[in-house]
């Protein structure tokens, strides 16, 4: 464990009493009994502490996004290839075991060929779990770059599950409006993007803030849908944060009917403990797919930066003219 704050590092004295404190990195990375080094730092420190990480020869796995910009990311990947290192993303969407069971009804072909995905996030200002005031202190320095809270957060999610389902995207468009939380705090909501893949499927994502509405959560206070329109049904995940509504996590619709799955692992939490076991399955040689690796999480911040460079240019809209 390596923290310059001495206190945070002895929180974790009671539940990792073996495990070694430092509070240089330097110190870390210059040892020769590392598998791989979990990189947990604010996304703008990604790039700088990410290459170190990697120079010194070590595997790299690091909190998504995995850098607040193209150049910071190319950076990454070329100490990678350089060192020969891994880069390996968090994303735990794409190991929810809804999300999983989903992407596994897709591909069956049972509902036919896929034909539109539809994701949606409502966030609110009641429910889930108390965060620290620092934390949200160095996600609004985060937002000094122009790139708020919401978007850029999680449309990360969301597009890195939409690649995960249908390969890359190709074009893609934002509307990131603001809105006013508390006097000068803004959040970066309502938001639109819409995308096309390049196997010609579009998607979208509706980000809607209801900061008075309550989602019963144990984590982040949001609920969120992802749904894929098949050619001959649908499959629809009901909830990851947040379980606002109660319905089973999964639903799948063909032909009048309505299956619904009860009993999938589908707490909040789940997708990291299933992302976790994965890497370790990564490291002991038992699978060779890096689930988000550094190309991956390159392609999904491309379409992330586009989409907020089209709501910054408003190439997409077309003003209609007013009646008088």
């Amino acid at each position: 464990l390596c923290d310059r704050d001495e206190a945070r590092l002895e929180r974790w004295a009671t539940e990792l009493p073996d495990a070694a404190r430092l509070t240089d990195l330097d110190e870390l990375l210059a040892r020769t009994d590392l598998d791989a080094v979990d990189v947990l730092v604010p996304t703008p420190l990604h790039g700088s502490i990410g290459t170190r990480v990697l120079d010194a020869g070590h595997h790299l796995t690091m909190q998504k996004p995995i850098s607040r910009s193209m150049e910071e990311c190319d950076a990454l990947l070329e100490a990678a290839d350089a060192s020969g290192a891994m880069i390996r993303i968090l994303e735990d969407y794409v190991f929810y075991p809804p999300l999983v069971k989903l992407k596994e009804i897709v591909e069956s072909g049972e509902l036919g060929e896929p034909v539109g995905l539809h994701m949606k996030v409502v966030n609110t200002g009641r429910g889930g779990w108390d965060v620290l005031p620092s934390a949200y202190v160095w996600q609004l320095e985060q937002t000094q770059d122009g790139r708020g809270m919401l978007v850029f957060d999680h449309a990360w999610h969301q597009l890195a599950v939409a690649t995960w389902l249908f390969g890359p995207v190709k074009s893609i468009l934002g509307w990131v409006g603001q809105t006013e939380v508390a006097p000068g705090f803004f959040l970066d909501a309502p938001a639109t993007l819409a995308w096309e893949h390049q196997n010609g499927l579009r998607a979208m994502l509706d980000i809607t803030l209801a900061i008075d509405t309550y989602w019963k959560s144990d984590f982040y206070s949001c609920d969120e849908r992802v749904e894929v329109t098949c050619a001959q049904g649908s499959v629809r995940c009901n909830r990851i944060s947040a379980a606002g509504r109660q319905e089973p996590s999964l639903e799948v619709y063909k032909d009048g009917e309505v299956r619904a799955f009860h009993t999938l692992d589908d707490r909040g939490d789940d997708g990291f403990k299933a992302q976790a076991q994965h890497f370790v399955d990564v490291m002991r040689g038992r699978t060779s797919e890096v689930v988000m690796d550094g190309e991956t999480a390159r392609l999904v911040l491309e379409a992330l930066l586009a989409a907020l460079d089209s709501s910054d240019q408003g190439v997409h809209l077309t003003h209609l003219p007013t009646k008088e």
